[in-house]
């Protein structure tokens, strides 16, 4: 009887760390940024693949195009040489407009438009602390 308990235990075992590794090499997400996704070998294995990714960069403000609706941005993705077009669908976020880089999480489509799911902004400006004795640029006391 103790037996079959230690072998039941060691099949589940065995299939909830099964499970747990397939999730986890499922779910990998690779990260690179513009000129990466350009000239790496792994970045363009990836893009090859269909896979999930996220790519990090600069906005070009000249690219920029909302729908009427609001929720439909095209810009193009910019970096040191790379450049790259990218569409999201979705809320964007309220910091956008003063992000200085960002990043989009989703895939490449067959003709080279990164198809974005995901958007993060990064506003390191405007959340740095203000040095002891210095007045805040916004002009207000601290």
């Amino acid at each position: 009887m103790g037996l079959r308990y230690l072998v039941g235990a060691v099949v589940i075992l065995c299939a909830f760390a099964a499970i747990s590794v397939l999730t986890y090499y499922d779910s990998e997400e690779a990260y690179f940024t513009v000129d990466e996704l350009a000239t790496d070998a792994r970045a363009a294995e990836a893009r090859d693949e269909g896979r999930t990714l996220q790519v990090r960069g600069e906005v070009d403000r000249a690219s920029l195009d909302r729908s009427g609706d609001g929720l439909e941005l095209r810009f193009d993705l910019v970096g040191l040489d790379g450049r790259m077009p990218v569409v999201y669908r979705g809320l964007v976020p309220d910091t956008f407009d003063q992000a200085e880089t960002v990043t989009v999480g989703g895939r490449v489509a067959p003709e080279g438009t990164f198809v974005a799911d995901r958007l993060f902004v990064q506003c390191p400006s405007k959340y740095e602390a203000v040095p002891p004795g210095a007045a805040p640029a916004d002009g207000t006391d601290a």
